[in-house]
């Protein structure tokens, strides 16, 4: 099988903690080129991964032809414009989320990418990790009964002025970075749209980003909530509450690679623990984006889940400003 060319925008932390080697070890890609606005950083990652090519701007990376598509983790405020070049340059794309600004530019560029025959992905990995294929399954066999509310509970403490997390202008603040996730979780669960939301925020007083963002959202029958910070201590954990039952996963996101996840179901007959094989979810992730692209396979719903996420992240910043309950539009 023809691997597929990989060309990464920026030389980010995240990509080099947690994406490169899993998608070094795939079959499926080549991590082919990177690109940096500074020369001295990109030729420095190549060296260290063994990637071919290296460029100082990135159009000059989009302008190289023997790259099938990008994988962009550039700070949130810079993904429309580079993930809009690439669909003109006829990459497929791999973006971070969240996938843009507001809704209206993830429109702009779904309608890009479809012009342009281009494949569009958003970067929620977590969906890839069988802990959450199974928690999917404990729910529509019915071993909790009907869910009646999720609880996202996501956040760290980053104090650095300097860290793009804390740069109003760049996207920063925790609704964008981690919200993103907590937004993500119940639409994924239960297949469908909220209806409204509402949220309290709590700015930071010298970078006057989100630094405290709570939310609920109205599914009708169901609802859910989260807290997500930047500046509270490092923990994550997602609630799922049914009419006979409840699911506890204890590290939905920043999953371990080298040991099992595990998830807690609580029913009437008693409390088991459910171990899931240890994997990488940002190989599988990667992996699957590849096999569509070179199978030929346009996901089913990638980006009209981009553009959705988008509409109720924008509906609690709308929400933020006027104390009120608004509509997901």
């Amino acid at each position: 099988m023809k691997k597929l060319s990989l060309g990464v925008l920026g030389c980010s932390n995240h990509f080099v903690k947690r994406v490169v080697l899993p998608v070094m070890a795939l079959d499926s890609v080549e991590v082919y080129a990177i690109a940096s606005r500074n020369i001295k950083k990109s030729a420095e990652l190549a060296r260290q991964f063994n990637i071919p090519k290296y460029y100082g701007d990135y159009e000059a990376l989009l302008e190289d032809k023997s790259i099938d598509a990008v994988y962009i983790p550039l700070p949130n405020h810079m993904h429309f414009e580079w993930a809009k070049k690439a669909a003109l340059a006829g990459k497929h794309i791999l973006c971070e989320k969240p996938m843009c600004m507001n809704a209206e530019e993830v429109q702009e560029l779904v309608e890009c990418c479809q012009k342009n025959n281009v494949i569009l992905t958003e970067a929620f990995m977590y969906k890839f990790h069988p802990q959450w294929i199974k928690v999917k399954d404990i729910i529509r066999t019915n071993n909790i009964g009907k869910i009646q509310y999720i609880n996202t509970a996501f956040s760290y403490n980053n104090p650095a002025a300097s860290n793009i997390r804390n740069i109003k202008e760049y996207g920063g603040g925790a609704l964008r970075d981690i919200g993103c996730y907590a937004i993500s979780v119940p639409r994924f669960l239960l297949d469908k749209e909220p209806q409204k939301v509402v949220s309290l925020v709590s700015r930071h007083p010298d970078f006057d980003t989100d630094m405290l963002t709570s939310a609920i959202l109205d599914f009708g029958s169901v609802r859910a909530t989260f807290n997500v910070s930047t500046c509270a201590n490092a923990f994550q954990r997602v609630d799922i509450v049914g009419a006979a039952g409840m699911i506890t996963v204890h590290l939905p996101f920043n999953t371990y690679t080298d040991v099992p996840a595990k998830v807690t179901v609580e029913t009437a007959i008693g409390t088991r623990i459910v171990e899931i094989e240890a994997v990488d979810q940002y190989g599988l992730m990667v992996d699957g984006f590849a096999h569509n692209i070179i199978e030929k396979v346009t996901p089913s719903n990638d980006e009209d889940d981009a553009i959705c996420n988008q509409r109720v992240l924008d509906a609690i910043i709308r929400s933020s400003e006027t104390g009120k309950w608004e509509t997901v539009s």
